[in-house]
């Protein structure tokens, strides 16, 4: 009579266990109300401008560095500190820079890097017609990551510490977010005008950006982004580490249905809120910060 009444027990519990549901984790679309391919050109712009701050501050002395000498700048480097907890390795035979970040490393902004990334350059002095090929090897900002090649060219009018220019092309760049895997192909470019000064006090600095590129998310849907206003950066937000446009706008049209999705950057302040508006016209404030 006891084994019936364990078993009927045994069947009970799997009817009733078996039967129950596991909640699934919402997506970031789902916990913020925002359209599917949004987060990651975001993500996207947040982590090629940090890929762009550690090579520009690498390059600030890398002439000096590759050369032996004395350095003589005495400008502000106004990319000072960006990523400056890996392991650096400078072969001055092949022009290789390797930074290794290791399984972790925390910067001065107490944020967790981890992988490599790699210049080889074709010139250590930072000169017209310069070309820096990045070489990312699962390179992560905390949840962030970024996995492949960028190529660099200094493209400036004249051969300037105060004013800089530079184009960036990449294909099948692989971001990922947390275990999200999105690839992207196409090019940016980048300039940047400076006030110098000797100490980051008596420095003023504009950095502007545009992009023109093609995404895929999980494989599935692609988008095209343009930048129908240029993206604005400034020295004062860096300083409060804010590395995030302060103005400027996206413009992201998935490519079967043709449906636009506009990020407006303007709050003015220095943060990580936008502005989406979708195709409908629906309006929806986002705050990048949330996953970063």
């Amino acid at each position: 009579m006891q084994a019936k009444s364990t078993v009927k027990f045994i069947i009970v519990s799997i009817l009733v266990f078996g039967c129950s549901k596991v909640n699934p984790i919402p997506t970031v679309e789902e916990q913020f109300d925002i359209p599917e391919g949004v987060k990651e050109p975001l993500a996207f712009e947040f982590m090629i401008h940090d890929v762009e701050g550690i090579v520009f501050n690498l390059l600030h002395s890398l002439h000096e560095r590759d050369k032996r000498v004395v350095s003589t700048h005495e400008d502000y480097n106004v990319f000072a500190g960006r990523g400056e907890c890996a392991n650096q390795q400078l072969d001055t035979d092949l022009n290789i820079l390797l930074l290794n970040y290791g399984n972790g490393c925390t910067d001065d902004s107490q944020k967790i890097r981890r992988g490599q990334i790699e210049l080889n350059y074709s010139d250590p002095d930072d000169k017209i017609g310069n070309v820096v090929t990045v070489v990312l090897r699962n390179y992560h900002l905390n949840g962030l990551g970024l996995h492949g090649q960028i190529r660099i060219e200094n493209i400036s009018q004249t051969n300037s510490t105060d004013a800089k220019r530079y184009s960036l092309s990449f294909s099948n760049l692989e971001l990922t977010i947390n275990s999200e895997s999105s690839i992207f192909t196409g090019n940016r470019e980048v300039n940047y005008a400076k006030n110098n000064g000797s100490q980051f006090e008596t420095t003023e600095l504009d950095y502007f950006a545009s992009n023109n590129y093609r995404f895929e998310i999980s494989g599935q849907k692609a988008f095209n982004l343009s930048t129908p206003s240029t993206l604005l950066n400034i020295f004062n937000c860096w300083l409060n580490e804010t590395y995030f446009p302060k103005s400027g706008a996206f413009s992201i049209q998935e490519v079967a249905q043709k449906e636009t999705t506009s990020i407006d950057f303007g709050s003015g302040a220095c943060d990580y809120s936008l502005l989406i508006t979708d195709i409908d016209n629906n309006q929806k404030s986002f705050d990048l910060s949330a996953i970063l």
